[in-house]
Order: structure tokens, then sequence, then C-alpha cells
């Protein structure tokens, strides 16, 4: 294999179809179609963030994302602080964890390759609802608030495609949560807190002051 063509497998890139945009120089170069798959590694393609735009919308897009590794155990996104940063993982698995009440941590989710995470405080400056912390050797792309706003002008269709699509990542994930907690408050041990909850959806639905 020529030495040029195994360095696209070294170097830290993003895969895009035939194309692998190298970061530190944010040019596409040519790679092989028949490169070997890697397991923990999809292509991004997959992510909900890029599904629905031309490769003319996605190529300002990745020269404007930043790489960056984290080792197994790292927390990423930290409970309470407010970073208005979308993060995408490239490759690895992290855990999302929530503190109790009671000081103890509760695993929310595992997200792999292609998963979207940041996306509650992008727009709307706020504290983290929870953590984000790597279980194995996490590689992410991550677009700043001020990388966006830079996008809005050097492509707005492709910034409208990501405020689109991060809207539908938060309407899917509330979603879940409604379906979710509707189950818990069905079970037995859950009918006193029916009321509470029916309560807090209306609140939530028609007051943003609680």
């Amino acid at each position: 294999m020529p030495s040029e063509v195994r360095q696209t497998y070294l170097a830290p890139k993003l895969q895009l179809g035939s194309k692998v945009y190298a970061y530190q120089s944010k040019k596409p170069i040519d790679m092989p179609e028949s490169a070997p798959p890697q397991p923990d590694r999809l292509p991004l393609e997959h992510c909900v963030v890029f599904q629905e735009m031309t490769p003319e919308e996605k190529q300002p897009v990745l020269a404007l994302m930043e790489h960056e590794t984290y080792p197994a155990g790292e927390t990423i996104l930290r409970e309470g602080l407010s970073i208005q940063i979308l993060w995408i993982i490239v490759r690895g698995q992290c855990e999302v964890v929530k503190t109790t009440s009671k000081g103890s941590e509760q695993q929310l989710a595992v997200l792999g390759p292609c998963a979207v995470f940041g996306e509650m405080s992008f727009f709307h400056e706020a504290a983290h609802s929870a953590s984000v912390r790597t279980l194995t050797e996490v590689e992410v792309m991550r677009l700043s608030r001020g990388a966006y706003d830079e996008l809005t002008t050097i492509s707005p269709s492709a910034a409208h495609k990501v405020a689109s699509s991060t809207a539908n990542i938060l309407a899917d994930r509330l979603r879940q949560m409604d379906d979710w907690v509707c189950h818990l408050v069905e079970r037995p041990e859950g009918a006193g807190h029916r009321k509470e909850w029916h309560d807090f959806r209306a609140k939530l639905y028609s007051d943003w002051e609680f």
C-alpha cells in the first residue's frame, strides 16, 4: 500500500463518502472506496446533523469544526456548567450521567459513534443538565457557538440544517422522556406521582416560569 494512502488511515480524519477531511489542513483528500471498516467508527453521513446536507453544505461545517481525542474516564461535559458547543462522537463510547439528590450518579444513556450531545445548551445558554464521560478512548468533532455564528454568514443553508437537526434531536429526546416517565407512573408504585407528573407536563407546555 502506498505510504500516502496509509497515512489517511493514521491521521485524524472525518470520512464522508469517498472523501476524508483532514482536520488540520481542512482539505479533502482521496481515499480508496475499499478502505477497511473500523468497528467502533461509523461514517458521519449516519449522524443526523449531516444527513440532509449537500456536499457543498458539509464542507464549511467541517472546516469550522474542531477535532479532539479524550482518554477513557474523562469528563467532556460537566453537569451544572454552561458551554455552548455541539459535540459529535466520531469513535468510541460515552456515558451520560446525572447526579441524584442524594449525591450518587445515575447513568442515563450510553452514546456511540455519530451520537450528538451538548444540544440543550447550544442555542440557549443554560447549565448542562447532565455530565458526559468517556467509557473508552473517544474522538469527537465539535462546533462552537462562535463557529456556528460564522457559518450563518458563510453558508446560511448549512447553518439552517444544523439548527433544524438540533431541534429534531431535542424533540426526539423529549418524546422518549415523555414515554419513559409515562411508563413509570403507570406502574403500581408510580400511582402516587401521577398528579405530580400531570401538573408538571401542563406547566411545561403552558408556562416556562418554574
